[in-house]
């Protein structure tokens, strides 16, 4: 997944104008952070804190659980790797399509794998499974599953986990539950502070888990896995959560206005979504391509997300920008369907 991830600026080499592959809130409030950081760059002539104590009590704190029900990791990447490895070589279902890391995560742990499509999942006999991965909302398409819904298939199959990954629940919409007191012992949630806050080069993140589960994933990791820095923006964030929020209410009406202007171009499938992020798939040519022309001659960049299970080559995501990038992009996308590439 890595080669094909989002916000690989790097391989462009300044050619991207506008970044519309990552996912990130474009109106995020992330400069605040930075100051705060640029105070705390001491902090690096000294080990970090190995178990990161005062970032969990604070977020444990923000979620109603106990310290011992909370991990914090190097992004949520570490998350999906730990959990693989501890439930390694197990039956585990991944609900489609998802982001690849989970697959490529439990291949490395020899997990049996099976695959179930997302809205299924209320549905489907889970019983035959250790774990199970799902997102909410999901990405590409930001397909949302009532946390509740989750809640009760958990309890309906207590011998199986489930691992949700929330990454992205406070940019649907902005709602974002802070509570999971009373989650199943055999619901496992993963979290992350790089979307909502635009810190992704930080790699912050954490798990909610039974105490037990949380446990045995302390001795698996490696020591000083969460760096001082990143430990010193978590603290910040969660000092100052609320006013570091994007406005939502800017982000739902960009949705909609690139939604629309998409919907009304022919040749494309668009599937809405309550995200700043949604789904479209080509009816001829291929995302690849589509790409690789808004690159070269409009320096803009989509995600092709045909490397996500469950989808073909005719797919791509798309997040919303500034209203100048956004209306860009529209120009660009009549440009590529006036060269047939749509």
């Amino acid at each position: 997944m890595i080669n094909g991830h989002g916000n690989n600026l790097h391989a462009y080499k300044g050619k991207i104008k506008y970044d519309f592959s990552s996912n990130i809130a474009c109106n995020h409030k992330s400069a605040p952070i930075l100051k705060h950081l640029e105070t705390k760059l001491s902090c690096i002539n000294n080990y970090p804190d190995p178990n990161v104590t005062e970032l969990t009590d604070k977020i444990a704190a923000f979620h109603g659980v106990s310290p011992q029900q909370v991990l914090v990791t190097n992004g949520s990447a570490e998350a999906f790797y730990l959990l693989a490895h501890l439930y390694q070589q197990q039956h585990t279902l991944i609900c489609v399509p998802a982001f690849a890391e989970y697959e490529d995560a439990c291949t490395l742990y020899r997990h049996e794998l099976s695959f179930a499509a997302l809205n299924d999942f209320p549905t489907v006999e889970l019983s035959r499974y250790k774990t199970v991965w799902l997102a909410t909302p999901n990405n590409p398409d930001g397909y949302f599953t009532d946390k509740a819904v989750i809640r009760t298939v958990a309890e309906k199959y207590p011998d199986t986990t489930i691992i949700l990954d929330e990454a992205y629940a406070g940019l649907c919409s902005g709602v974002h539950a802070t509570s999971t007191v009373h989650e199943p012992s055999n619901l496992i949630s993963i979290h992350s502070l790089t979307k909502l806050f635009a810190i992704p080069g930080i790699r912050l993140g954490y798990i909610i888990a039974d105490e037990a589960v949380i446990a045995q994933l302390h001795e698996m990791r490696p020591p000083w896995s969460v760096n001082a820095l990143s430990q010193e923006a978590g603290l910040f964030i969660m000092d100052h959560y609320e006013t570091l929020l994007p406005d939502f209410k800017e982000l739902k009406v960009e949705v909609a206005f690139l939604v629309d202007a998409f919907a009304k171009l022919e040749g494309i499938t668009v599937y809405p979504s309550s995200c700043n992020f949604f789904l479209c798939r080509l009816s001829k040519g291929t995302a690849a391509d589509l790409k690789a022309f808004l690159i070269e001659t409009h320096g803009i960049l989509i995600r092709d997300a045909s490397n996500f299970r469950g989808l073909d080559t005719h797919y791509f995501r798309v997040a919303v920008q500034s209203r100048e990038a956004n209306e860009a992009l529209i120009v660009a996308m009549h440009d590529a369907q006036s060269k047939g590439l749509i």
